[in-house]
C-alpha cells in the first residue's frame, strides 16, 4: 500500500506521516516513511538546493523536482511496494500539480506527462490532503521557525527544526491559496483516493482518522 500526504504549509504532513510511521511499527508489514524532495543521495542533494531561497526559475525547478521523483521511485519506492511492504510519503506528484501548476502557473498538460513519466506510473493508493487556511498555516511556520532559534539560544535541544530556508513560505499570500485550490481540485476530481482532513484540528484527532481510513483500507481491526 502507497500512502501520501499533500498539503501547504504548515499543515502538518510530516508530523502525521511520522504518527502512521508508529502505528505500523508494531505490526508484522514492512514500513517505509520518504519524504520529497529527498530521501536519496541524489533527492537530498537536491532538497538542499529546492529548500533553499537561491535563484532558480519555475520551469527549472519543476524538473528539479522530478529527477529527485525518478530517484525516489526508482530506489526506494517501487522496490518496498514489490516486497509487500506499505509506504508512507511525505509529499509526492500532487504537490508538483498544486505547487509548480496551480501556483508558478506552468501548463498542467505539460507537468502531467512530467509527472507520469517520473513515477513509472506509480500512484498513492490513499492521499490524504491536510487542508488548512494558508494564512493559518504560514502562522505555524514562522512559529516553529521561532521555536527553532529561541532553543538554541536557550542551549536546548530544539522541539521543532524548520532552518532549510524559505523558497515558498515567503511568497505573496495569494500563492498560497492557489496551491491550496490546487491541492482542493484534484482531491474533488479523485474522491476514491482522496481524503479531505482538516488540519485545523488537533494533532491527535487529525491522527486518529488518518490511521482509521488506513486500517479500513487494509483490512485491519480498528
Amino acid at each position: 500500500m502507497f500512502v501520501s500526504f499533500e498539503g501547504g504549509e504548515g499543515a502538518g504532513k510530516t508530523t502525521q506521516a511520522g504518527l502512521l510511521l508508529d502505528r505500523f511499527s508494531g505490526l508484522p508489514i514492512p514500513c517505509d516513511l520518504v519524504r520529497e524532495p529527498g530521501g536519496t543521495t541524489l533527492g537530498e542533494y537536491l532538497r538542499d538546493y529546492l529548500k533553499s531561497d537561491r535563484p532558480l526559475t519555475p520551469e527549472a525547478e519543476l524538473f528539479l523536482f522530478e529527477a529527485a521523483r525518478v530517484e525516489l521511485v526508482t530506489n526506494r519506492i517501487r522496490p518496498a511496494l514489490a516486497a509487500g511492504g506499505v509506504v508512507i510519503a511525505d509529499r509526492f506528484s500532487a504537490s508538483t500539480v498544486a505547487y509548480q501548476g496551480h501556483g508558478r502557473g506552468i501548463d498542467l498538460d505539460v507537468i502531467a506527462p512530467l509527472n507520469a513519466y517520473a513515477t513509472g506510473g506509480i500512484s498513492p493508493d490513499l492521499t490524504f490532503l491536510l487542508d488548512l487556511e494558508p494564512a493559518v498555516g504560514l502562522k505555524r511556520t514562522v512559529g516553529h521557525q521561532m521555536a527553532f532559534f529561541e532553543d538554541l539560544a536557550g542551549c536546548l535541544a530544539p522541539l521543532h527544526r524548520n532552518d532549510e530556508g524559505r523558497r515558498y513560505e515567503d511568497l505573496v499570500l495569494e500563492f498560497h491559496e492557489k496551491v491550496r485550490q490546487g491541492f482542493l481540485t484534484q482531491a474533488y476530481n479523485d474522491p476514491e483516493r482522496w481524503v479531505v482532513i482538516d488540519a485545523a484540528r488537533p494533532i491527535e484527532e487529525v491522527s486518529e482518522e488518518v490511521g482509521r481510513h488506513v486500517r479500513e483500507r487494509l483490512g485491519l481491526p480498528g
